[in-house]
């Protein structure tokens, strides 16, 4: 995780981040329920719409929920879809 860490640390510094903006737990645990509850491709573009989500949500001065509503609608989607 260590390599990781300092990934995450570097995209932030790249992308003009706060240091510790990006919650690493957050954002692989969104990744791995769209990926196991919808699609193994939902992952990266459920977490690329929620990080636009969050940023239209900070532009206007908001907390956002959209990892939380993402994570809860993948959990209520009603069956994987299947590859092809």
């Amino acid at each position: 995780m260590t390599d990781l860490k300092t990934w995450i640390s570097a995209l932030e510094t790249e992308l003009g981040l706060p240091p510790g903006t990006i919650d690493m737990n957050e954002v692989l645990d969104l990744a791995r329920d769209a990926a196991h509850a919808v699609a193994r491709p939902a992952a990266p573009v459920t977490t690329y719409a929620v990080g636009y989500a969050a940023g239209l949500a900070a532009a206007s001065g908001e907390r956002s929920d959209a990892a939380r509503r993402a994570i809860t609608l993948a959990h209520r989607w009603p069956e994987p879809i299947q590859p092809g």
